[in-house]
């Protein structure tokens, strides 16, 4: 009986151990990239790997990229750094480190109230964006943004100045299951909001106020439109219809813009943004050009 208990707890710690140098990178990222920095060892981070920005939709929360940011230090492309949570009241609670040194630091910002309108997201998001400018002194950042969180982004984009000198310039922008043009979805596929070569047939308040806005938006940023079809009919990811998501191709018009579309059941809304394939075309869309 003693043996076998003592067989199971080194087989507990066995299994700690191989999860411990398989994820180290999830909980400990930080503390790892101090050491390396204590002992000198060489960083192949360049000029380029500035931070990415991730920003949650509707309803989201710490862990809507949790997994992605878990994936991406694993293979070492980018590096967990600094969760931002924004309170209603505009205050902002930072944990985790940020050093200038880290290979593409991954800030997530959260926000205290995620069933909010997306203006009060906006004015949220500006006030982190000017955290990282004012305390932690970053220039550039990408922002990866699900669902509402894009339209977050796009309404921060056109209200206020990111260019002006309290917040960082955003170079690359990637949007995940994004409802630009409304969440109206049908089981047939068909709604009334659906694309024609010119523009939606109807447009939500949201879609007529960015198109307003355009113009605000600089024709140097780059964007990747991540689009989800269960194929099932729908023509959707569930909840955003599939010609919602593409109506951004007319808001982001006078800019480098490109579509992936992905097919199946892992291209459901909720999964996007937990699809490898999803990681991998988002990696290929930063790195390029750098």
């Amino acid at each position: 009986m003693k043996k076998k208990r003592r067989i199971m707890i080194i087989v507990i710690v066995l299994i700690g151990l191989l999860l411990f140098v398989s994820f180290r990178t999830t909980m400990f990222d930080p503390l790892g990239f101090h050491v390396k920095q204590a002992l000198n060892i060489s960083s192949s981070v360049s000029a380029d790997d500035e931070p990415i920005v991730f920003i949650h939709g509707f309803d989201g929360s710490n862990w809507t990229f949790f997994t992605t940011t878990v994936r991406y230090s694993a293979t070492n492309f980018a590096t967990r750094s600094l969760t931002l949570l924004v309170r209603e009241n505009g205050d902002i609670e930072v944990s985790g480190v940020y050093d200038k040194g880290m290979k593409r630091p991954m800030i997530r910002v959260n926000f205290e109230n995620p069933r909010s309108i997306i203006p009060n997201n906006a004015t949220w998001f500006s006030k982190a964006m000017d955290m990282l400018k004012t305390d932690y002194g970053i220039e550039k950042v990408d922002i990866v943004a699900h669902s509402y969180g894009g339209l977050t982004f796009v309404n921060f984009l056109q209200k206020y100045n990111y260019q002006a000198d309290n917040y960082p310039k955003v170079d690359k922008f990637t949007a995940i299951g994004t409802p630009f043009n409304g969440s109206a979805v049908s089981s047939d596929g068909k709604t009334p909001y659906d694309l024609t070569p010119t523009g939606p047939k109807k447009e939500s308040a949201y879609f007529k106020e960015m198109m307003e806005r355009k113009d605000k938006i600089p024709s140097n940023l780059q964007v990747l439109n991540i689009i989800g079809d269960l194929d099932d009919g729908s023509r959707s990811d569930g909840p955003v219809a599939v010609d919602s998501a593409k109506s951004a191709a007319f808001i982001f018009s006078n800019n480098a813009y490109q579509e992936a579309m992905f097919t199946g059941r892992f291209a459901q809304h909720s999964w996007l943004h937990a699809n490898v394939s999803v990681d991998r075309k988002i990696k290929q869309f930063l790195e390029a050009n750098n």
